[in-house]
């Protein structure tokens, strides 16, 4: 099912025209978050989530909504993508049918992609949902959204790691790059060499840095050296590196060797 929206983060601060939007930044080990507590279908989809995770006997869990979208043009059809950080363990099949008995019981599910993964041990849970809603319930509650660094397209997740790094670098230069070599050795640090073409000089790298700012615990260092009068290279290091904080974009596609926890 293809959901035609607008990839707008803030459209989902939908609300009563006199309400002011007062959403609080969350940030933790898995990305940067914005809690929302205003969108009605939003926090009521979360809720039968939340109840289906409990349902499937999963323990200490939480929800991140890595992306939700309502289509522009069918009303109530909604994507929804996710992460379940849980202990315990369940079959990813099981707990795809608990989700689409309860989401069932208020609406019309479509297509439903359940993927799971452990690290450090911890339960990884990753979705992906299309969903009519058809009977809407008021419910309070909140729920963590992905604020994704620049250059991130919410509708690409899950990337490979070295398409994400290629797609932060490109989006935040403007120029189109080749990765030659990655390293992120023991999971603590990030070393990355790119081969870039450009048009003109490159006058500043300092929007890249915020991006990678995301990632880092210091200020990611970017050297600039050219090769010809159109082709450069960037070296990039990052000496202290929030890992995790790739898990949310990466999903299966994670590097779980390089993962020190």
């Amino acid at each position: 099912m293809l959901l035609e929206a607008r990839n707008v983060i803030f459209d989902i601060f939908k609300k009563d025209r006199d309400e002011e939007i007062k959403e609080p930044f969350y940030t933790d080990d898995y990305g940067e978050w914005i809690i929302i507590s205003h969108n009605k279908f939003l926090i009521f989809i979360s809720s039968l989530i939340y109840k289906s995770i409990k349902k499937a006997g999963l323990k200490n869990y939480d929800l991140y909504i890595i992306q939700y979208i309502e289509d522009e043009k069918i009303k109530n059809l909604v994507n929804i993508k996710g992460m379940i950080t849980a202990s315990g363990n369940v079959k990813e099949l099981d707990l795809a049918n608990i989700i689409k008995s309860s989401l069932g019981s208020n609406g019309i599910v479509g297509e439903i992609k359940v993927f799971k993964l452990k690290l450090c041990n911890s339960l990884f849970v990753f979705f992906n949902i299309d969903y009519m809603l058809k009977n809407l319930k008021e419910v309070k509650g909140h729920v963590k959204l992905l604020f994704p660094p620049i250059g991130v397209d919410l509708y690409n997740i899950p990337y490979s790691f070295q398409s994400l790094l290629k797609s932060i670098i490109e989006k935040n230069l403007g120029i189109n790059c080749s990765i030659s070599d990655v390293d992120i050795g023991d999971g603590t640090r990030l070393k990355l060499i790119a081969e870039c073409k450009i048009q003109q000089t490159l006058d500043s790298v300092d929007q890249l840095k915020k991006a990678l700012e995301y990632f880092s615990v210091t200020e990611p260092k970017i050297s600039v050296n050219r090769v010809n009068s159109r082709q450069i290279e960037l070296q990039i290091f990052i000496n202290q590196l929030k890992t995790k904080a790739f898990i949310p974009l990466i999903w299966d596609r994670f590097i779980i060797d390089s993962l020190r926890c």
